[in-house]
């Protein structure tokens, strides 16, 4: 990732950021803890956890839940929302998820939501992630997902950066899965959804300057007046709202044994 320019964007615009309308979706939030599983006895790590939302959700849930993220201002906010809901088993951390710094086997859950797409080197990050967690624990990505058209998805991706300036790219639901596989993690379930945007919010969610604002709209003019690319648009009661493919899929670190570690006769 451009570090950079991830963390210029996030630190300026952390306060709107927690704000969003898509950041504080308590039935996303809820989904994603109910499909990863969070319990009592849960000590989760939250990678790239923004302002917190869904960290600060699962507090509510399990043992004990710290946050990281690369974006220092993010973290302020994060630790800000901890202290006013009084919850005193959430931490956060200031650092670079591509370099997590935490012991091996530490958590018993390892999520991440809605960032995979800012991160040029996810596989690396993701080896981080299995790395930290302990065997038999689960690990679990929810991001958008690629458009399986590739003209649909090309414009897609040239609206994504133009309105985020740190976004990369958005993976396949094959780039998730060969994650999973690589890693010798065992997957344990895929759930793909749909989510209707607000175009307009979405656009706001990060500062814009007049110059990115023309682009977008002419940009979205371009995409309206094609079929294939409009068919992703729906209007409803006066708001133009944006398609966008979700993937949320988890998987479980396997146990060894102890032959296969070595330790065995």
């Amino acid at each position: 990732m451009n570090t950079r320019l991830v963390i210029a964007q996030f630190d300026e615009g952390a306060e709107h950021f927690d704000s969003w309308s898509v950041t504080r979706d308590e039935r996303m939030l809820r989904g994603l803890a109910e499909f990863c599983g969070v319990t009592q006895e849960d000590e989760l790590l939250d990678v790239a956890c923004g302002t917190g939302a869904f960290a600060l959700h699962a507090a509510t849930l399990a043992r004990s839940v710290t946050g990281v993220d690369i974006s220092a201002g993010m973290i302020a906010v994060a630790r800000k929302n901890a202290s006013e809901r009084g919850l005193d088993n959430a931490r956060f951390v200031h650092r670079n998820v591509e370099n997590l710094g935490f012991e091996d086997d530490t958590f018993s859950m390892v999520v991440s939501r809605s960032a995979f797409h800012h991160m040029a080197r996810h596989r690396e990050v993701f080896a981080g992630m299995v790395r930290c967690c302990r065997p038999g624990a689960v690990v679990c990505i929810q991001d958008i997902m690629a458009y399986d058209e590739e003209k649909t998805d090309r414009f897609f991706e040239r609206m994504e950066i133009l309105v985020d300036r740190s976004h990369h790219r958005t993976y396949t639901k094959r780039d998730f899965f060969d994650l999973y596989r690589d890693s010798g993690m065992k997957l344990e379930a895929l759930f793909e959804s749909e989510s209707l945007l607000d175009f307009h919010d979405y656009v706001g969610h990060v500062a814009q300057t007049s110059e990115s604002r023309r682009e977008t709209a002419r940009l979205l003019d371009e995409g309206l007046a094609d079929p294939d690319i409009a068919s992703s648009f729906v209007e409803r009661d006066g708001r133009l709202l944006w398609k966008r493919r979700v993937c949320t899929i988890k998987g479980r670190k396997i146990v060894q044994s102890r032959k296969s570690r070595g330790e065995g006769n």
